[in-house]
């Protein structure tokens, strides 16, 4: 094989690596039960984004929920940002029973660069292209009957756009959407009523949190602060003279929980 065949092999091998990653990924990184426990982080690594995500579910009023309704559909978006100026993301999500890690539910109504993909036997959710904003939508139907809960386990990724690897950012997270018939005593239960809202928001931001808030804090994406209130009980801050864009506020509450990171758009 002489030296130019080999260069367009390569050349072309490069460009497949780098389209069908920027497509979806060819394994299960949720790391929800019954995959190899691996995120996006078994092969992409040593960035400085400190990604932030959220996964908030509405119903067909655009109501916040933390239960369904058998055979109801759910309107679902993911964000996704990072500090630093990540240049784009992915990310990989799949919703199982909670007794017996059942693929549940069906998917439709996919938003821009979110496409279908099946991996053990399950119907998965992955970016069919890098994103520049980080926001993904779709929408789930429950199951026709009440299967108990469900959780919704996602991976997410603040990536370069290098061509390579290295210098991207993973996060994983889950959120359980309780069964209708039960009340919220799962142990992850608080952290699904943490969100806020309206969300976008023009002016005043309410954040709905089942403890009290001690403090509040907007930063934009790159970490710095913008905005803080700390009148501890108070769970609304003003942010009408914000400029339109992502940001992430942190909200300190009286519990030993960690402080919770949420993000928002201001319209």
């Amino acid at each position: 094989m002489n030296r130019q065949a080999f260069l367009y092999i390569l050349f072309i091998s490069g460009t497949f690596f780098l389209f069908s990653s920027s497509g979806g990924v060819p394994q299960a990184v949720t790391q929800a039960p019954g995959e190899s426990g691996k995120n996006c982080g078994a092969c992409h690594s040593g960035g400085n984004f400190n990604p932030t995500m959220q996964l908030t579910v509405r119903d067909s009023q655009t109501n916040f929920v933390t239960k369904y309704l058998p055979n109801r559909t759910y309107q679902l978006e993911l964000v996704i940002a990072g500090k630093n100026n990540p240049k784009s993301y992915g990310f990989q999500m799949v919703a199982l029973s909670e007794t017996g890690n059942k693929d549940m539910g069906v998917w439709s109504n996919l938003g821009q660069k979110v496409k279908n993909q099946t991996l053990l036997q399950r119907k998965y959710l992955v970016q069919s292209g890098a994103k520049a904003d980080g926001i993904f939508t779709m929408n789930w139907k429950a199951p026709a009957t009440d299967v108990g809960n469900v959780i919704f386990y996602y991976s997410g990724l603040a990536i370069n756009l290098s061509g390579n690897d290295n210098g991207d950012s993973p996060i994983s997270d889950q959120l359980t959407l309780f069964s209708s018939g039960t009340t919220n005593t799962n142990e992850n239960g608080s952290q699904n009523l943490f969100f806020v809202y309206p969300n976008p928001v023009s002016d005043i931001l309410t954040i709905s949190s089942p403890v009290a808030v001690t403090a509040l804090k907007v930063l934009n994406l790159t970490g710095q602060t913008i905005l803080i209130n700390g009148e501890s009980g108070n769970n609304v801050i003003d942010v009408k003279d914000l400029k339109s864009g992502s940001y992430i506020i942190e909200v300190n509450t009286a519990s030993s929980e960690p402080v919770k990171r949420l993000i928002f758009q201001k319209l």
